[in-house]
């Protein structure tokens, strides 16, 4: 979830003093320095910090910024500073025209066994247009390909006949923002008693519910279903809306809580403040969930729908892997806790919070994670990986061939039952 705001002021109660001279490094990154720092604990949903002393640490790198000349340096420190604090959804971004705003080729790997792999190449990239395919083997350095938009990387791959090449390929802003809508479904007949539903949904984003809505329409009938969220990269509460045409009854499906609320609790997450919390339905935008928490105090819990006979009770499976994340997860926990669908894949990437981006001076920006995450019985699902049910692992030779491990197996399942 994001909603841009610019929030400036004091750093732990010392007022800010804006630089006379902007060009002077120290005092310019000084400054953003403490406006971001004002920033973070004014919002981070936690008011102790998962036990961490944010004071102390803030303090130790404010005493490095008097070294920083450039954007790139700056966010180096910054990361390394974010990075104490073991959480996801906090990060700073420089500004577009900066030099430090960096940018990949295009390429997608995963480490399977000890070799990082190609799994995606962008179409209109130039690692695409230079030959780079899905299998092949990365020789150089992965630390090596970020860099600045346009600017040109060394790449060494090994492909899948074995034949090594050495490419320059121009850099390219390639996986954010994500395809819209990152939702789409088909039916498939496999048998003549035998029709598949697949549903693929990369984002849960604003629009979400209401193509969820229309999926689960035309797909009906299909006697199983399989629900690809392996790309999945986040979004929002609509996730429920999928998730409700499974799970039957209306119920608890999660509780979001702020800063405000945490910090006059005074005591961990219990069930108990989970049940009491305030009860919102229907939040499917960003506007909505915000909202929703905003007129509680910062507190909130949100339900399934009660879909009655529109509910889905045939065989569903759920494919994750490691770049689900985000609201991706907090889906695959809905289904994993509240049906009695079979999640196939890898562990998903561990980063469940609700995140909100907040305006800089001087172009920058910071996403800070504004709220936790709470099951009904008060179980914290902060950054928790979803395991799969059934583990599918991955060949470089099935890369290569163009097969697709995780949905053989889906489709295994299904037969078999």
């Amino acid at each position: 979830m994001k909603t841009l705001r610019y929030l400036a002021g004091v750093v732990f109660g010392v007022a800010l003093a804006v630089p006379a001279q902007a060009d002077a490094p120290k005092a310019k990154y000084t400054a953003l320095y403490d406006v971001l720092v004002t920033t973070i604990d004014s919002n981070f949903y936690d008011p102790s910090y998962h036990g961490l002393d944010f004071v102390a640490i803030a303090k130790r790198y404010r005493a490095r910024v008097g070294g920083i000349e450039n954007d790139t340096q700056f966010e180096n420190l910054v990361t390394q500073m974010l990075d104490e604090l073991g959480t996801s959804h906090l990060y700073v971004v420089p500004p577009s025209s900066s030099s430090a705003s960096g940018a990949g080729i295009g390429v997608k790997f995963h480490t399977i066994g000890s070799a990082d792999l190609v799994t995606d190449v962008t179409p209109l990239s130039d690692a695409r247009a230079k030959g780079i395919h899905v299998g092949d083997r990365l020789l150089s350095a992965k630390t090596a390909l970020p860099g600045p938009l346009g600017s040109h990387a060394n790449v060494d791959v090994q492909d899948c006949a074995g034949a090594t090449h050495a490419y320059e390929v121009k850099r390219v802003g390639a996986y954010w923002p994500p395809q819209h809508p990152g939702f789409e479904w088909r039916s498939f007949a496999l048998a003549p008693k035998l029709t598949v539903g697949y549903i693929r949904a990369d984002r849960f984003d604003d629009g979400a519910a209401e193509l969820a809505d229309q999926a689960m329409a035309e797909l009906k009938d299909a006697d199983a279903l399989i629900i690809d969220i392996r790309a999945n990269s986040g979004g929002n509460l609509s996730a429920l809306r999928l998730g409700s045409y499974f799970s039957g009854d209306e119920k608890i499906a999660v509780g979001l809580f702020a800063r405000d609320y945490l910090k006059e609790l005074k005591h961990p997450v219990r069930k108990s403040d989970v049940q009491s919390a305030p009860r919102v339905k229907g939040a499917y935008t960003d506007e909505a969930i915000f909202a929703g928490i905003g007129a509680n105090k910062g507190a909130a819990v949100f339900m399934t729908d009660d879909l009655g006979d529109k509910r889905y009770t045939k065989p569903v499976i759920v494919l994750i892997g490691e770049d689900t994340g985000s609201a991706g997860e907090g889906f695959a926990w809905q289904m994993r806790l509240m049906t009695k669908a079979k999640l196939v894949g890898r562990t998903t990437a561990g980063a469940l919070l609700s995140g909100q981006t907040f305006d800089l001076p001087g172009g920058w920006h910071v996403t800070i994670p504004v709220q936790g995450v709470w099951g009904g019985d008060g179980t914290d699902y902060r950054d928790k990986a979803v395991k799969p049910d059934i583990r599918v692992e991955w060949t470089r030779d099935e890369l290569c061939a163009g097969r697709d491990p995780d949905i053989e197996k889906a489709l295994a399942l299904l037969t078999a039952h």
